[in-house]
């Protein structure tokens, strides 16, 4: 036995320890011999058989350990690999990412797992049907979209490129992954002119051969009609504002989700109003202290309205985008105001490791048309339709 094999005090180790770093340090061993080969059929077993027990450990690190060790290696057994792509996401995503021959079905089930994590594993896999690229496009988040059309060995389907497009379209990140993909159909690369850089533009126009003034033509179709109504209360006064939050407030609708979303939605009024109601103070005062210019106004009255620390930051970027473009809620620049907040969102916090955060961003790409607006509307419980505005 080498000093790197598993030896007699290795065993005893293991047996008087609890600790997972002497149960990793065995199990790297066990590794080593097996992968060095020299067991006999018997020891090999045996040995396979132990790697199953450090497989099933109690201690996360233990598990994970051996999913690293043997995500490409000939130890992983078909069933070792089934359980451990069911196991949590820091256990699974080696053994997701890097092994290889698995079928569509498990992978489209371990995809029905909420787990994001295992979601950017299958995402980053050397290959990836079109048909498991796109549950991914259906479920992944804006991070794990992102990776999937990064990923030169995703098979993406058009419907498929249409539909990550429909959900995160307007993200920087997103639209220029797509736009890097060899072999785009006209259709999406059309699409995509709506949401590109000027640079990636032209580098989409040259690449696909089309006339600048074609590009110009679909950019400024695009910036006409891919508008995004998340929630729209445009409504006819003051006080139809800040009754509405009172009772959103009072019934305990206005969460700090809704706060974000309608604040993102150029809604100024109503988020003053809103933040004002949870934090118990006047509109205005809230309104004074949210876009004070100094780090304490902000935070102080997040605090008082019950918003979470960690979300923080996402109105900090939010409001900064306001103030930078001077927008004060007015129906003529909205969607202007929408596009640039939530670049500005995704490319300040994302990626994050904050999922609480990245649901909160992803809120802003669920609501693309007025009946998902009404749905909204709906479930928030407002006591009747807001008056949407006129403008375009």
């Amino acid at each position: 036995m080498t000093d790197s094999s598993l030896s007699i005090r290795d065993v005893e180790r293991l047996l008087e320890s609890s600790s997972a770093e002497a149960r990793i340090d065995t199990m790297q061993k066990l590794a080593g011999d097996l992968e060095k080969g020299g067991l006999t059929d018997a020891e090999r077993s045996l040995a396979l058989e132990v790697m199953h027990c450090f497989a099933a450990d109690a201690q996360v690190a233990v598990r994970e350990a051996v999913a690293w060790q043997i995500r490409n290696n000939a130890m992983l057994t078909a069933e070792l690999a089934e359980r451990l792509v069911k196991d949590v996401a820091r256990v699974a995503f080696p053994i997701l990412r890097d092994a290889g021959s698995f079928s569509d079905e498990l992978l489209l089930d371990v995809l029905s797992d909420p787990d994001a994590g295992k979601h950017m594993a299958v995402a980053n896999r050397h290959t990836v049907s079109a048909r498991v690229a796109g549950a991914v496009v259906e479920t992944g988040n804006v991070a794990v979209v992102t990776a999937l059309l990064r990923n030169p060995g995703a098979e993406l389907a058009e419907p498929a490129l249409h539909r990550a497009l429909d959900r995160f379209g307007r993200v920087r990140m997103v639209s220029e992954a797509a736009a890097t993909r060899p072999g785009l159909p006209l259709a999406v690369v059309e699409r995509l002119i709506a949401f590109v850089s000027d640079a990636m533009r032209a580098t989409l126009a040259h690449s696909h051969g089309l006339s600048k003034d074609l590009v110009d033509r679909l950019a400024n179709r695009g910036r006409e009609s891919a508008t995004l109504r998340l929630l729209r209360p445009a409504l006819r006064g003051d006080e139809d504002v800040e009754a509405v939050a009172r009772w959103l407030h009072a019934n305990g609708r206005f969460t700090a989700a809704l706060l974000f979303r309608v604040l993102c939605a150029g809604d100024v009024a109503l988020f003053a109003a809103g933040l004002g109601a949870k934090a118990g103070i006047p509109a205005e005062n809230a309104r004074k202290l949210a876009w004070d210019d100094g780090a304490l106004g902000l935070r102080a009255v997040l605090k008082r309205a019950s918003v979470a620390p960690v979300l923080v930051p996402p109105f900090q970027v939010a409001i900064a985008t306001a103030k930078r473009m001077g927008y004060e809620g007015s129906d003529n620049r909205r969607d202007d105001f929408q596009a640039e907040v939530m670049a500005d969102l995704f490319a300040a916090l994302t990626p994050t490791n904050e999922w609480v955060v990245d649901d909160l961003l992803l809120q802003l790409f669920d609501g693309a048309s007025d009946e998902v607006i009404d749905r909204a509307l709906d479930h928030a419980g407002l006591p009747f339709a807001p008056v949407r505005g006129t403008g375009t």
